[in-house]
């Protein structure tokens, strides 16, 4: 069975370009990682957002991030 590949461009305000390389400098990391995993939670908390308004839409949203050593609540979703 072949597979497709799809390649998307994708084209960032400057100031959140600027604050992704900010960042991907800090953590040391490259920027394209850096910008997957954000996507990536971006759309986590998106389908969760989704998955709560079926059940309950009163109820806050709230959304952690957890590695081995902490567990940090985002905040201003």
């Amino acid at each position: 069975m072949a597979t497709k590949e799809q390649w998307y461009e994708v084209r960032m305000d400057p100031k959140l370009d600027e604050d992704m390389g900010k960042l991907a400098e800090r953590l040391g990391k490259h920027r394209a990682e850096v910008f997957h995993r954000a996507m990536r939670l971006y759309i986590a908390v998106k389908n969760r957002q989704l998955d709560q308004e079926g059940k309950d839409p009163e109820s806050p949203l709230r959304v952690f991030l957890e590695d081995a050593h902490s567990k940090t609540e985002v905040t201003g979703l």
